[in-house]
């Protein structure tokens, strides 16, 4: 069996003195889609941040991709995190940036090729690719500000998958997306791990992001682990009611999940 793409004990991290995170034991499989959700201030993005070697902890270890991360130096942290696709909530790249597509994507492979080397024939071949894996091929040339939101969001996963990545991790790609292009990150989420294998690390909130190939969920709360498990298993009723209040719902149909008013019509 695989080792975990990642493994994290006894760890607490603290911010004003006050306990943010404290998890004693929580693995993250090789090869599968993990979701970690919860509510604002559950703790997500710190944990995030901590498999990133981004948080100094108070305690603890955390092993990612058989690195001990805290333990890493400098010029060994940089190498460790050019092994790994980052997604962030919000879009690194300056929309006044004259950059095109294509050249957006370029950037991820960039940590790749090294900083002072020129591309090769290679480079450009994975690059394209990806633009063309992830339907972009027609916009390659455009302006990366011109282009929207949402095929903003998937340019940057292209640049991600560019890196040719170990570990790809997705802090909330729906993120202020129209119902259309949420289900359009959901099909390139599933998309990417079925053609890859990858360990995709996927942050979010709502139940509805979760690509059917994600069998393993991650409830957070408060800043410790409430819940591990099937989505099926981690949500039911009960704890819906307990963490979001009365009159909800959850449904699991057709490898998909969603929270609904209670007596509101089945999705």
């Amino acid at each position: 069996m695989s080792a975990p793409a990642a493994e994290i004990s006894e760890l607490t991290v603290q911010a004003a003195r006050r306990c943010v995170l404290d998890i004693e034991q929580l693995n993250l499989p090789a090869g599968q889609i993990t979701a970690l959700l919860g509510r604002n201030g559950a703790g997500k993005t710190t944990l995030l941040r901590a498999c990133l070697g981004f948080v100094k902890l108070a305690r603890g270890a955390v092993r990612v991709l058989d690195c001990d991360v805290p333990r890493l130096e400098a010029a060994a942290l940089a190498r460790f995190r050019r092994r790994i696709g980052y997604v962030p909530q919000l879009l690194p790249i300056r929309s006044e940036m004259p950059l095109t597509v294509r050249e957006v994507v370029a950037i991820g492979r960039t940590g790749r090729a090294g900083l002072f080397r020129s591309f090769t024939r290679t480079d450009w071949q994975v690059v394209d690719e990806w633009i063309e894996r992830l339907g972009l091929g027609a916009l390659a040339g455009r302006s990366f500000a011109e282009i929207s939101g949402g095929e903003q969001r998937k340019a940057i996963i292209a640049r991600a998958m560019a890196q040719q990545p170990e570990l790809l991790i997705l802090d909330e790609p729906t993120a202020n997306l129209d119902l259309g292009w949420r289900e359009r990150m959901v099909e390139i989420i599933q998309q990417i791990h079925a053609e890859t294998a990858l360990p995709i690390l996927l942050v979010c909130h709502e139940l509805e992001v979760l690509p059917p190939a994600c069998r393993n969920v991650v409830l957070l709360g408060d800043g410790r682990v409430l819940a591990v498990g099937t989505p099926e298993n981690v949500f039911t009723g009960e704890r819906v009611t307990a963490l979001y209040g009365a009159g909800l719902r959850v449904i699991h149909e057709h490898g998909r999940h969603a929270v609904v008013p209670r007596g509101g019509a089945h999705v």
